[in-house]
């Protein structure tokens, strides 16, 4: 399935300086029958496993 998310990220050098807001992504792939409680978790390790040079990502919201 596919996710529309907004997010902020910090790179790996600085994972405690939040420097890029992600105005709106496009996550696909997410497995199907994820429960809506886990969908964040699911949703930011897909993101984390493809952007390696990603540090840490808040303020995450899945849109639809």
């Amino acid at each position: 399935m596919n996710y529309r998310v907004t997010y902020e990220h910090s790179l790996s050098s600085a994972p405690d300086e939040f420097i890029v807001q992600v105005p709106v992504q496009v996550v696909s792939d997410v497995p199907e029958g994820v429960p809506r409680e886990q969908l964040a978790e699911v949703i930011t390790r897909l993101i984390l496993e493809r952007s390696p040079r990603m540090g840490k990502i808040r303020h995450l919201r899945v849109l639809g």
